[in-house]
Order: structure tokens, then C-alpha cells, then sequence
């Protein structure tokens, strides 16, 4: 008696061929096929996450904003596998926050090998009625934490090998010019050794941290640091990953670079002209953005005057004003006895939000 068998290359899996419940005496049956690939696939090409620190920089009047990028990705290769550039405008293409999380790869099998000559199946395995399977495995991987301090270069359970350090290379030229087409310098962290069994916690030169799943946290510093010179509003983020044989996959990211503001001369007071009303004034300033002046007025602004009762932490709405063309501001709101007052301004796009202390009304 002959059987035919068709294999078709679909997937790694086992191909069962069932046996008839009484077999005559002479006949050859096959129990089982195995099909596996020879090697493991090579990882795939992926960011997972671009973040920035801080994530809503503001500058200040003589400070300026230093940015921290960090970059996890996977089946990056080289000295510069992940670049980042960062400019200001809205990006090109959608945000990576918005896109669906990328999963993790599956975890290599270490049965996974070139092929050789398989063993023939014992007469107790022949007898089992159960059919074979592949045990799972679970993927490992050293991950860096840097709330306890665990060594980056330190090699990952299982033998691991140690993550390829990154080399000092600048990435972009600020140009002269500080105009809308200005661009942030950034520059992949210097290459370090890997730490001593005794840590040295004053090394600022890291590897990129290897997490579990193949994933690489790639550290960008910046050479320029952002002050109050630089276009506000919108900026981008742009992170390219190479891989093998020319691949390369970017993703992008924003953030809001805005300018400082503050609220001063607040006063909360009743009102001189009714006893059942109270007078909150003040007057609104910004960064100037010319350099001129350190603060200048900040007209045309709207203003949210709020109260909360004594023991309570919420802010009630009571009223709203706008400054004049010198940024001052002055309104009247019904009174209410004791809790606290304060003038907050919301911001927007270009200048961040400020609030006063509370205060309670003045006698």
C-alpha cells in the first residue's frame, strides 16, 4: 500500500497524518511531519516610541531649554542606526502617538537550527496517543533601569551579547541664521565602556539601553540649546531607523516650544463702589520676543478670574476679563465669603500659561 503526501511551504507548524485505528500487520504509516525553518527570521525594522523631555519646554527671559530625545526601536544597525532631527513646523505625516502600538516580535525558539539528522521517535513516544508540540519559549532580554540603577552594558540573561556602543557623530549644522528654517544640532550620546562591577554613577557616556524583545533605547543630547530666539509653536521630531540591506523606517513626533508669561501687581480687594462685589486687577506680561525688554505687555488677553472654598481643591470659574493694550486688566465679580481667589491665564499656542498664588481678599 502507497500514500502520497503533499507539502506545502506555508508556515513553521506540524503536519499530522492520521493512522487508521487497526493497522494491518505490514503496512508503513507516518505519524508526523515537523516543518520548521532552518534559521530564524531576522528582526523586523521598527520604532516603537519617540519622547522628549521636557515635553512642553518654555524659555524663559535669560534661561534656555536643553532637550533630551530617547528613541526605542529595534533591528537598527550600525554606528548611526537611529538619526534624529528636530524643526520647527507641523510634521509631515501622523504623529507615531497616534498610529497603533507595535507589537513585539515573537520569541526565537532555540530548537530553531540548521538542519541536520533528526533522531527517530522511540516505540513509547510511537504509543502515546497525545500528539507532539513545540514547548513555548518566552523571550529575555536586559532591560536599564534607571530608577535602580542597573548597568546598561550589562549583558542579558542567557548569555546575551552586549549592545554595539554608540560613537559621538553630529547629525545636523544649526545654520547662522535663527529664522523659521532654523534646525536643533543633535548628536548621538558618546560610546562608553561597560561599567565596572563597582559603578561610577558620575559617567554621563552610555551605551543605548537593550530592553527585552530586541527593543534599543538610542539617547539624543542636543549641541544648541532652545531659548527665546527660536521660533515658537509646532515642532517636529523626525526619527529615521536603518536596518539591513538599505531599509529604513521614520516616524514622527511634536512638541510645543512657547515663551513665558506672568501675571503681576494681582490684587483681590472689594469692591469701593458695592460692599456685595469683589475687584481683582492686575496686569499681564510676556517674553519679548525681539530682545528689546525682558517683559513686555500682553494685550488683547483673555483672563479667567477663579475661587474655591476653604478646604476644597477645585477652582470654580466666577469670571473672565481681558487686558488692554498695556496688558492691564481689572474687573468686578459678586462676592463670596471667605476661600481663595486667583487670576489665571490659559496660554496658547506660542505662550505658555501662569497663574497667581492664591490670595484672599484684602481688607
Amino acid at each position: 500500500m502507497t500514500r502520497s503526501l503533499l507539502l506545502v511551504p506555508l508556515a513553521a507548524g506540524t503536519l499530522t497524518v492520521p493512522v487508521p485505528a487497526y493497522p494491518a500487520a505490514t503496512e508503513l504509516a507516518i505519524r508526523a511531519i515537523t516543518v520548521r525553518p532552518a534559521y530564524p527570521a531576522a528582526t523586523e525594522l521598527a520604532i516603537r516610541a519617540i519622547t522628549v523631555r521636557p515635553a512642553d519646554p518654555v524659555v524663559g527671559a535669560h534661561d534656555s531649554v536643553s532637550l533630551v530625545i530617547d528613541v526605542i526601536a529595534r533591528g537598527a544597525r550600525g554606528k548611526n542606526g537611529v538619526t534624529v532631527k528636530v524643526e520647527p513646523g507641523v510634521p509631515p505625516g501622523p504623529l507615531l502617538s497616534a498610529k497603533p502600538p507595535v507589537a513585539d516580535a515573537p520569541a526565537a525558539d532555540p530548537a530553531l537550527q540548521p538542519p541536520g539528522r533528526p533522531e527517530p521517535p522511540s516505540s513509547s513516544d510511537a504509543a502515546q496517543e497525545a500528539e507532539p508540540g513545540i514547548a513555548p519559549e518566552t523571550s529575555t532580554g536586559a532591560a536599564y533601569d534607571t530608577s535602580t540603577g542597573a548597568a546598561p552594558g550589562a549583558p542579558a540573561p542567557g548569555g546575551a551579547s552586549e549592545a554595539p556602543p554608540l560613537l559621538r557623530a553630529p547629525l545636523l549644522e544649526l545654520p547662522p541664521s535663527l529664522g523659521v528654517g532654523a534646525q536643533l544640532e543633535l548628536q548621538r550620546a558618546p560610546a562608553a565602556k561597560p561599567f565596572p562591577a563597582r559603578q561610577d554613577w558620575r559617567r554621563t557616556e552610555v551605551p543605548p539601553a537593550r530592553m527585552a524583545g530586541d527593543w534599543e533605547t538610542w539617547r539624543f543630547l542636543p549641541d544648541k540649546k532652545l531659548n527665546r530666539f527660536y521660533p515658537t509653536g509646532t515642532w517636529t521630531i523626525t526619527a529615521t531607523a536603518g536596518g539591513a540591506n538599505g531599509a529604513t523606517v521614520t516616524e514622527y513626533a511634536s512638541f510645543q516650544l512657547r515663551r513665558a508669561t506672568q501675571l503681576s501687581s494681582v490684587r483681590v480687594e472689594r469692591s469701593p463702589k458695592s460692599a456685595a462685589g469683589v475687584r481683582l486687577r492686575g496686569s499681564l506680561t510676556r517674553i519679548d520676543p525681539r530682545g528689546f525688554i525682558d517683559f513686555g505687555p500682553y494685550a488683547k488677553q483673555r483672563l479667567e478670574l477663579q475661587w474655591r472654598a476653604e478646604g476644597s481643591a477645585t477652582w470654580e470659574d466666577v469670571g473672565e476679563t481681558t487686558t488692554d493694550a498695556a496688558g492691564a486688566f481689572i474687573r468686578t465679580v459678586p462676592f463670596r465669603r471667605g476661600g481663595l481667589w486667583r487670576v489665571r491665564f490659559p496660554g496658547n499656542t506660542h505662550y505658555a500659561p501662569d497663574a497667581t498664588k492664591p490670595r484672599q481678599i484684602a481688607m
